[in-house]
């Protein structure tokens, strides 16, 4: 009982998480009984029937990905986890409209998604594309003009989205003393960030733009992020700026990004996600020499998988004792456009 109310109690938890570490399952067993646990594997094609069966009468599902509709079948769902940070895909209608709690472990590879924009941001600064090839031809590629260029110390970076990756970028860029404006919903001014600037107060996103060196994006897809960078806000930007997109694929119109790398309007992106992936093979940014791409995978942190599952114990306490959820997802959360 919580206030009078009563809490309710975990009776069966589907798991379908891939567990490295034996321990770690035993101990995500542990923290769930009483209740009725069963483990299946989201990879082996001969659970995939056994999934939907045992969906049926969990309450609690813990996911190693994006639910589907053998899980939104089932009839007793109260909270649904999914162990992955985007969560676009899983915040479908049916979830809110039955009431369902949904969270996610957004956070659990902060400190690496990190890592891999600060890789764009000073491949991209010391040309490493032009060094690469320099070295394959056997060429030393000194030049007046690679001799001009500046490094990143003390420039200028826009961060948009300031949840856990994008406070970490913030974080290490402070490292370099660069200047950090970032963007986000809210007014909150994280530590590392110099100045914020709010959707909801109506700030400028192109007055941001206009200041900065270099764009990060790590927001969440949503319909207020759709396309949030397009031809207006890559005119906003320097012609020398760099565009790091460690979010999404749809937070960026790409025809837009192709014409404006293309015309020189900025000076290359790094990018990791994009709308269709794996890119396509007749795609423009493959053959775009300032263009660093990455297959949207990033090298894990050693306790990854220790990191997913701390999310997932806070969210049985709070499931329990009528607290306040880790990383619920909320109805402004859903993503209908370009759907």
């Amino acid at each position: 009982m919580k206030g009078g109310v009563p809490v309710p109690e975990i009776k069966k938890a589907l798991v379908t998480i891939h567990f490295s570490k034996n321990e770690n399952r035993e101990r995500l067993a542990a923290a769930l009984a009483p209740a009725q646990v069963v483990f299946c594997s989201a990879y082996d094609p001969a659970d995939k029937e056994r999934i939907a069966k045992e969906a049926l009468d969990a309450d609690v599902c813990i996911l190693n990905g994006d639910l589907d509709e053998r899980i939104l079948a089932g009839r007793e769902l109260r909270w649904i986890h999914c162990c992955r940070a985007g969560v676009e895909r899983s915040a479908l209608p049916e979830v809110f409209e039955r009431g369902i709690i949904l969270t996610s472990s957004s956070g659990r590879s902060a400190p690496a998604l990190a890592e891999h924009a600060l890789m764009f941001m000073m491949a991209l600064t010391y040309d490493l594309p032009m060094l690469l090839r320099a070295q394959g031809e056997h060429r030393w590629a000194v030049s007046r003009e690679y001799a001009c260029r500046t490094g990143m110390f003390r420039k200028t970076v826009g961060v948009l989205g300031l949840g856990k990756t994008g406070c970490e970028v913030a974080r290490l860029c402070r490292s370099f003393d660069m200047q950090v404006l970032g963007w986000r919903r809210g007014t909150a001014c994280p530590d590392n960030v110099d100045e914020v600037f709010s959707s909801q107060r109506g700030d400028s996103l192109t007055e941001l733009l206009a200041r900065c060196d270099y764009v990060v994006l790590c927001a969440e897809l949503n319909n207020e992020t759709w396309r949030m960078i397009g031809p207006a806000e890559l005119a906003a930007m320097k012609s020398s700026a760099y565009l790091v997109n460690m979010g999404r694929g749809g937070l960026v119109d790409e025809d837009a990004l192709i014409a404006a790398l293309r015309d020189g309007a900025i000076a290359g992106a790094g990018l990791d996600a994009f709308d269709q992936e794996p890119l396509l093979e007749g795609s423009p940014f493959w053959d775009m020499p300032n263009v660093i791409i990455t297959p949207h995978v990033t090298p894990q942190l050693p306790d990854r998988e220790e990191r997913m599952l701390s999310y997932v114990y806070e969210n049985i306490r709070a499931y329990r004792e009528g607290g306040a959820f880790v990383n619920r997802v909320s109805q402004r959360n859903m993503l209908t456009k370009g759907r």
